[in-house]
């Protein structure tokens, strides 16, 4: 028997030991498979990771193994545990290099990362590296149904970004703390020119740099919030003499 055999043969003895039988017994790697498939089909996935978990122990050289492993990620995202999801994701392309489906395991962690992401308004430290993640899978299987996927998930996640930065420009203004209303303001419109975001924070860099008396670079926002989004609310806006951020 291999160590893992061993170890395997150990934790049945162990379960049985500990009160009721094993509900498993006698049960072989595919009839715990289809089991697993019919629990994750019905949304058990609770059960679904106890029945992969229990296959992916005692039989570790059935051929389909990387299928269930793939399948148990699958089930700890169904079920809301994002950050072991995200690990059993990294584990399938790890251990299972060249498999056909890495592409399908790298959308995973994709979409595991960005499932954490939070609102706007708290730390984006998640949301930062889902984009990273979800970038490489654009790059890495590029033509791939994956890869739309994953590229749709970062445009999403860079939204959140750039109202990040909004939000905390418009905190500071509010509070008439205008230099650094205007270094964020400044990196909305510098990182993120493609959102919604960008004509309100050029708006918020005009009213900020009229605040404190800079009048050029007042103007040279305006100029710009005009020419690059004049069908923009933030145009309406300004050229209304709007004065909220």
């Amino acid at each position: 028997m291999t160590r893992a055999s061993v170890a395997a043969a150990a934790l049945v003895l162990l379960l049985l030991g500990c009160g009721g039988g094993d509900p498993y017994e006698g049960m072989d790697a595919d009839a715990l498979f289809r089991m697993a498939q019919s629990e994750y089909e019905e949304e058990d996935y609770g059960n679904a990771i106890e029945v992969l978990e229990r296959l992916t122990l005692a039989f570790v050289d059935w051929p389909r193994i990387p299928e269930a492993r793939l399948l148990l990620a699958d089930s700890y995202f169904g079920d809301g545990e994002y950050l072991t999801a995200r690990s059993e994701y990294q584990r399938f392309r790890d251990r299972f290099v060249g498999n056909p489906r890495t592409a399908d395991a790298a959308l995973g962690e994709c979409r595991s990362l960005a499932a954490l992401a939070p609102a706007p308004q708290r730390d984006q430290t998640h949301t930062r590296d889902a984009m990273t993640v979800c970038g490489n899978v654009t790059v890495d299987y590029a033509g791939s149904p994956q890869a739309s996927e994953a590229r749709q998930i970062r445009d999403t996640l860079r939204h959140t970004l750039a109202e990040k930065e909004y939000l905390t420009a418009s905190h500071y203004f509010r509070r008439e703390q205008y230099d650094p209303a205007i270094l964020y303001y400044q990196f909305v419109v510098d990182l993120y020119a493609d959102t919604e975001f960008a004509p309100l924070a050029l708006l918020g860099l005009y009213q900020a740099n009229s605040e404190i008396g800079y009048g050029d670079l007042a103007e040279e926002a305006l100029t710009r919030l005009l020419r690059e989004y004049p069908d923009s609310d933030a145009a309406e806006a300004a050229r209304a003499g709007g004065n909220d951020s």
